[in-house]
């Protein structure tokens, strides 16, 4: 295994029928040039002619047929994001869509971060910097977790008051069992911003919005003149039992990894590591009797997030004990990126590993050319054109 360190009509299927088949030729090529050299070489001449139209006959089908690919991995490993991008770059309308909708998203996720930050900041006795803001912090522990963004508005003085209290911003940067966003800090700061009336999402606001996957959605996309197929997935462990049936004749397979994940626990398992969990269902997935075939991609992703926690202190050999190496991010993403390519049992299976900061757009679009690049090739190659 290689370890790389890199960011139909009717009326068509009728007419093929009538086709004559290159293989009925053979005989008539033996008997036709088997004499001169010249004579050899114009039975090459024709044979090349014959391979070349059968490589662009099913470079036509590949392209028409398209690339069928999945995004699997857990929950809060940026499945949803990188399909945003995709829509983003290569979608006929991008985000415009969903823009209205994601309005309520975002009002939603600073809700439940500050909620988030309020529980850290009781259950670990930290105190208010500001004692005035004590009716701010009651405001917000009465929130109820159901709470809808109804209720938004009358709670921004509550939020703006506490996000700038000592006791939250001691919380958010030294708390890390926290159950918040990737995204918290940025929306906290851009309170009134996205408090304003006329307020209307961005396409960075979008991207960093979390929306939980309940379900399985189909998307088809045009890259470089091959349609794409891509399935987003829901990650929690209660949804995985429906990933089965997606499994068939799949062409390609992006694996997405937090990196950031390192020092968290499971909302579901709160026993278990977030990235030990990550490594333990891409082994099932690369190893998986139906990809073996299948070009595997996996991305290590929230590369900023696991910067910024070893630039604050946060020892990658805490929570995972067998890594002896230095704290900085070369050594640490090397050992991240080894450990996921021991699950791979197959040594000759490559895997093509990138890391990634799903939520940045011109990063983003440089690796999807990248990826794309590497299915088609592979995809030709399994269909005996390379």
């Amino acid at each position: 295994m290689e370890l790389s360190h890199v960011s139909g009509s009717s009326n068509g299927s009728e007419a093929s029928s009538h086709r004559t088949s290159p293989l009925s030729l053979t005989p008539l090529l033996t008997s036709q040039f088997s004499g001169t050299r010249a004579d050899q070489k114009r039975a090459k001449a024709l044979s090349d002619a014959i391979d070349k139209s059968l490589r662009a006959e099913k470079e036509r089908e590949q392209r028409e047929g398209g690339i069928k690919l999945l995004i699997l991995g857990p929950s809060e490993t940026g499945k949803t994001t990188v399909l945003k991008q995709l829509k983003l770059l290569y979608g006929q309308k991008g985000l415009d869509p969903e823009r209205q909708t994601y309005r309520r998203v975002v009002h939603l996720n600073i809700m439940k971060a500050m909620q988030a930050l309020v529980d850290g900041l009781q259950q670990h006795s930290i105190p208010l910097g500001d004692p005035q803001n004590a009716e701010h912090l009651a405001i917000m522990s009465r929130l109820e977790p159901t709470a809808e963004t109804d209720m938004f508005l009358e709670l921004v003085p509550s939020i703006k008051a506490l996000w700038a209290d000592s006791g939250i911003q001691h919380t958010y940067y030294n708390i890390t069992q926290l159950n918040i966003q990737d995204s918290a800090k940025y929306f906290l700061d851009a309170i009134d911003r996205v408090a304003h009336a006329q307020y209307i999402p961005t396409d960075d606001d979008i991207l960093q919005a979390r929306v939980r996957t309940l379900a399985v959605s189909e998307h088809v996309f045009d890259i470089d003149n091959v349609a794409y197929r891509i399935y987003d997935v829901g990650g929690q462990k209660s949804l995985r039992k429906y990933w089965a049936p997606y499994f068939d004749d799949v062409n390609a397979i992006i694996f997405m990894a937090a990196l950031s994940a390192y020092d968290q626990p499971c909302e579901e398992d709160p026993k278990l590591n977030r990235l030990q969990e990550c490594l333990v269902l891409f082994n099932e997935i690369a190893n998986h009797k139906l990809f073996q075939l299948t070009s595997m991609i996996l991305f290590l992703n929230k590369i900023d997030i696991f910067q910024r926690k070893l630039d604050a202190g946060s020892l990658v050999s805490k929570y995972f004990p067998e890594y002896r190496g230095p704290n900085d991010y070369f050594s640490t993403t090397v050992f991240f990126q080894y450990r996921f390519l021991q699950q791979c049992k197959d040594l000759q299976k490559q895997v093509y590993t990138h890391f990634t900061h799903a939520t940045d757009t011109k990063q983003m679009r440089v690796i999807v050319v990248a990826v794309n690049a590497i299915v088609q090739r592979l995809n030709l190659r399994s269909s005996g054109l390379l």
